[in-house]
């Protein structure tokens, strides 16, 4: 999404925020997406980044609106047990930029906050992140995922190599999961519980991926449609919103209450038409929904 749309879509929030959708709803949960967090701000036109200050900023918003911060894996069992009374927000990061590690650990460490960090195995350990800025750092090493580890983040899967798995043969496909999740087991001594479809959009997943994670036993997955999530949510395919530098004061709290939950219904229609790019295009199957062992039809978008 480019920078104009980002501020259309915002536009249209404050004017539901203003129309009275203000308040964060219990029973529902907010999965808020970051990527990377830099010392000074970056402005890049990705809106991959946000400077330590500015997340600083967005967790005391995330206080001041009234929502439970929670572990990813456990809102989520708490949503499908009809067990959250009160509005919850999980934070997750892509890709394991070195700012997570530098600047962001110490801002959640501070209040408390969990979260979870989805990571690229392959991409562990190298000078610059693929796919990315220069601008928004490097990868972690493995050393530095320990230490989130450590102090209690927790550490998902985001693949090994970053593919589109929807244009994966089941065994291609397979071995991203397996040889992530190993590598995850094998370095930090557990086996991730989680996972982030790259670029997460519509057509860049469908039944056959997800039957992989059931299988491979990932417990929740993350898409990047927008939107909260309920207690009917297909836990292999949850709803995020992208947090990044163009969110200023104000945008979480109308997040965190629901003014964007629209805007998924826009990311459907563009794949419908056509409209964006090969990560938009839709999988056969994908648009009217496929049955999962646990749960509906997939939906999403990046």
């Amino acid at each position: 999404m480019t920078v104009a749309k980002t501020r259309a879509r915002q536009t249209v929030g404050r004017i539901l925020s203003a129309a009275g959708r203000q308040t964060p709803q219990p029973g529902t949960l907010t999965i808020l997406m970051y990527h990377a967090v830099t010392a000074e701000p970056c402005d890049d036109a990705g809106q991959m980044g946000v400077s330590a200050s500015r997340f600083s900023a967005q967790l005391a918003e995330i206080a001041a609106c009234g929502a439970r911060v929670v572990d990813l894996v456990d809102g989520v069992s708490a949503l499908r047990r009809g067990a959250m009374t009160d509005a919850a927000v999980s934070i997750v990061f892509d890709d394991g930029f070195v700012g997570v590690h530098d600047h962001a650990a110490a801002a959640l460490s501070e209040r408390r906050y969990p979260a979870t960090i989805f990571v690229t195995t392959a991409w562990v350990g190298r000078d610059s992140m693929p796919l990315a800025e220069p601008s928004l750092g490097r990868p972690m090493t493995w050393a530095e995922l320990e230490t989130l580890a450590r102090n209690g983040f927790a550490i998902g899967s985001h693949t090994d190599t970053h593919p589109r798995l929807a244009d994966l043969d089941r065994a291609a496909m397979r071995n991203e999961l397996r040889r992530s999740r190993l590598a995850i087991a094998d370095r930090i001594g557990r086996p991730p519980r989680a996972f982030a479809y790259p670029f997460g959009a519509f057509g860049t997943f469908d039944g056959r991926t997800r039957a992989a994670l059931d299988e491979e036993g990932f417990e929740v997955a993350c898409t990047t449609v927008s939107g909260r999530n309920r207690r009917d949510a297909d836990p292999l395919a949850l709803r995020r919103l992208r947090v990044s530098w163009c969110d200023g004061d104000g945008e979480i709290r109308r997040i965190v209450a629901g003014c964007y939950d629209w805007y998924r219904w826009v990311q459907r229609a563009q794949t419908v038409m056509g409209a964006g790019s090969k990560r938009t295009r839709p999988t056969p199957g994908m648009l009217t929904g496929l049955p999962g062992p646990k749960g509906p039809g997939l939906h999403t978008q990046c």
